[in-house]
């Protein structure tokens, strides 16, 4: 059994399903202490069973993103249930609405931003000054950022590019590697609710882009900006 993460102290956000659940599972598998976070604990369970059945365990965290003192208890219990940090993965966000921005429901658009952007920062904040030099944190993003058509989704993605290069370059003396990843086209629930007309068997499994997450949480550096198909490209062709 391959171990890259063992020892590796990893919160996960938006793990309950989808790329976050994906995500998680490789990297209990590769000998990870982890804590889940998502809306609630009950959501969670799934995931938690499955790794259990792996020999292996990890915390469950129920905590609104949009709550910055749930998010202050949830980062005290998650140092306190790892014994410290490593690696941070923000996968939890909303898509709310594709449409024109200024069409967004105002609602749609305090949730996606309070959730994606806020709840990002309040999690950051409370977490990194407590992380392990020579760390990392991975931001989950999306090619719709800053792109028409996508709404308040299309702003928070914006913003999270925006934070992961500043933080890039503000944690650089501590060498805690800040990478944003757009994992590209996935079959999961978002993906299905912004294309309803795609069939969902022409994207790939989450399961099949865990790979950067994997380097990058086991100390590799990609950049500051990692898109997961070409990524996929780049590996799969220098191991042929």
């Amino acid at each position: 059994m391959t171990t890259r993460l063992a020892g590796r102290r990893i919160l996960i956000t938006g793990a309950s399903r989808g790329l976050g659940a994906a995500v998680a599972a490789s990297f209990a598998a590769e000998g990870a202490h982890l804590a889940l976070t998502a809306t609630t604990r009950d959501h969670l369970a799934p995931v938690i069973r499955d790794i259990g059945e792996t020999g292996r365990e990890a915390l469950a965290l129920g905590v609104d993103l949009r709550d910055p003192t749930a998010i202050a208890a949830a980062a005290r219990e998650t140092l306190a249930g790892l014994g410290g940090l490593d690696v941070i993965v923000v996968n939890a966000g909303l898509l709310g609405y594709r449409g024109p921005l200024l069409d967004c429901p105002p609602g749609v658009w305090d949730d996606v931003l309070a959730v994606t952007v806020d709840g990002t920062f309040h999690l950051l904040r409370a977490l990194v000054p407590e992380m392990e030099d020579g760390g990392a944190i991975i931001l989950v993003t999306s090619g719709a950022a800053g792109r028409p058509d996508w709404g308040a989704y299309g702003v928070s993605r914006a913003a999270l590019n925006a934070q992961a290069a500043m933080l890039r370059a503000e944690l650089e003396d501590r060498d805690i590697r800040v990478v944003a990843v757009n994992p590209g086209p996935a079959r999961t629930q978002m993906r299905a609710d912004a294309y309803p007309d795609e069939d969902p068997q022409t994207v790939p499994e989450p399961a099949e882009l865990t790979g950067a997450f994997l380097a990058i949480a086991a100390g590799g550096d990609p950049g500051p900006f990692v898109e997961i198909p070409e990524w996929r490209a780049r590996t799969e062709s220098s191991a042929s």
